[in-house]
């Protein structure tokens, strides 16, 4: 049975017009996996001796099984951002005499030969033959690299289990990120150290070999938690009957006072919301707050005002520019049907311009700690976030003319080129480089402070100034909504 849903998964997916259209971006990223991976086993192989050199006198594997427990943690940051949850149209076979169960398993172990689970081995593999066997013999490295592939097929399914909790209990999925963060934040503090913890949770495995088992139970626990949740939501039109029985005729109450303009804000909540591809770039956004980690714990950057504020115009601008760059096509679906219905363009750009402001104002209050590293940082990304909220938003909207490509919202953004075009990048130019040339004659008369501010200021002038700069913007995509149109119709 599951070898006749592989097959027919895979004629779907051959068949199909995305496949053909995208097959020479197919071929590219395979290259770039064969790429990846021969780099990943040179490195399992030649790991030890990297590990002699840079870390003397300290056993290679040692040093790996204190890394282990880091690498699991990123490996769920990333796997959160990047792997897509697999998916299987059941519609087709709910009616035939199919065990439900048996549609389950395949949807489960369908993700289990992803890029996440294989390119690892490619590199413990090499290292457990050149660096652990050595030391504790074969049956102690085959439990060592036994243990690692469980808890890899762990984080594999609990990460499953939780993005698919995402859409219905948000807050679970909420507290389990938080956890993650504070056992990582809790050793940077130096509360407790990880990296014991880790080289003697592994050392043990390689002393008794039979704690490897602990990993198959909960390989198991995970995806009992997967197999009982897909039980209980085979059937998604039943549960959305329900959903929409129950909460008919709701809004969010204090939008419907602002008439039109608020019925297209809550549409468009609605839109962020329900979708993968928004909901990915909406949780990249919030990630890209800790940015500035990167720059203001390095003095050398904290006395460059140039890098502080771009560091500043992207960490308070970042979720405009990620979901303003697709603007229009978040509504390519239905792009004809807003032509033809009496729908203002200057209240359909007005309803980004109030999703957006507050969004970056959001953004720069969350930013607000870093003031801590100097009280600078605070006046620059304040004069960023004017600048965004008054000129970068307008940018924006006089690019999104040219976003002529038709967007699947039910896809994610991890490795989707879709509607990515010249004009995204070319977009990103002009919102970084007026600022700059805003503040360098001022840095050049030794006065960075006043550019400072010469940027705000020109980002509040634009933002009061906006009903006059959405009006402009309304008429600019009036001239060009028909070659946005014929864009969108284009499969």
């Amino acid at each position: 049975m599951l070898l006749t849903l592989l097959s027919h998964q895979w004629k779907a997916n051959y068949r199909s017009s995305v496949f053909q259209k995208g097959l020479v971006l197919n071929i590219i990223m395979g290259l770039l996996i064969l790429y990846f991976g021969a780099i990943f086993l040179v490195l399992g192989f030649a790991l030890h001796k990297l590990l002699a050199e840079v870390v003397p006198g300290q056993s290679a594997v040692a040093v790996v099984n204190g890394a282990l427990l880091f690498y699991f943690l990123i490996d769920l940051f990333f796997r959160f951002l990047l792997q897509e949850l697999p998916v299987l149209a059941v519609q087709p076979y709910l009616h035939l005499p199919l065990h439900k169960r048996n549609l389950i398993h395949f949807l489960l172990l369908k993700s289990v030969p992803s890029m996440f689970n294989l390119l690892f081995l490619l590199i413990f593999v090499p290292f457990m033959i050149m660096g652990v066997m050595p030391e504790y013999g074969t049956g102690a490295a085959l439990a060592w690299l036994f243990a690692i592939l469980g808890l890899t097929f762990f984080n594999n399914f609990l990460l499953l289990y939780f993005k698919r909790q995402l859409s219905t209990k948000p807050v679970l999925t909420l507290l389990f990120g938080l956890v993650v963060a504070g056992l990582m934040l809790l050793d940077y503090l130096d509360v407790f150290s990880l990296y014991k913890v880790s080289q003697a949770v592994f050392a043990a495995v390689l002393q008794q070999p039979w704690l490897a088992v602990v990993p198959v139970f909960l390989v198991a626990g995970a995806y009992l938690l997967n197999y009982s949740y897909l039980k209980a939501h085979t059937y998604p039109e039943e549960l959305t009957v329900r959903r929409q029985t129950v909460a008919e005729g709701r809004g969010i109450a204090f939008l419907s006072r602002f008439g039109e303009l608020g019925k297209l804000i809550e549409l468009e909540l609605k839109l962020i919301w329900r979708h993968k591809r928004s909901k990915s770039l909406v949780t990249m956004s919030v990630l890209f707050l800790f940015y500035g980690l990167i720059f203001y714990r390095n003095e050398k950057y904290m006395d460059d005002f140039a890098i502080l504020i771009f560091v500043g115009i992207m960490i308070t601008g970042m979720p405009i520019f990620s979901y303003g760059q697709f603007v229009p096509s978040w509504q390519s679906a239905h792009f004809d049907a807003i032509l033809t219905r009496r729908i203002s363009p200057y209240q359909f750009y007005a309803a980004k311009f109030w999703i957006f402001v507050p969004v970056a104002v959001l953004s720069y209050l969350l930013t607000l700690p870093y003031g801590l590293f100097g009280y600078k940082i605070i006046l620059i990304n304040t004069a960023a976030l004017l600048f965004n909220i008054g000129i970068n938003v307008f940018l924006i909207f006089f690019f999104s003319v040219y976003n002529t490509s038709r967007l699947d919202l039910s896809k994610g953004s991890a490795f989707n080129w879709q509607g990515v075009g010249a004009s995204r990048f070319i977009m990103m130019v002009p919102m970084i480089l007026i600022p700059m040339l805003l503040y360098l004659p001022f840095k050049f008369m030794g006065a960075p402070y006043i550019g400072v501010a010469a940027i705000g200021l020109i980002g509040l002038v634009g933002f009061a100034m906006q009903k006059q700069l959405l009006r402009w913007s309304a008429s600019w995509f009036v001239k060009h909504k028909y070659k946005l149109a014929t864009g969108f119709r284009q499969q």
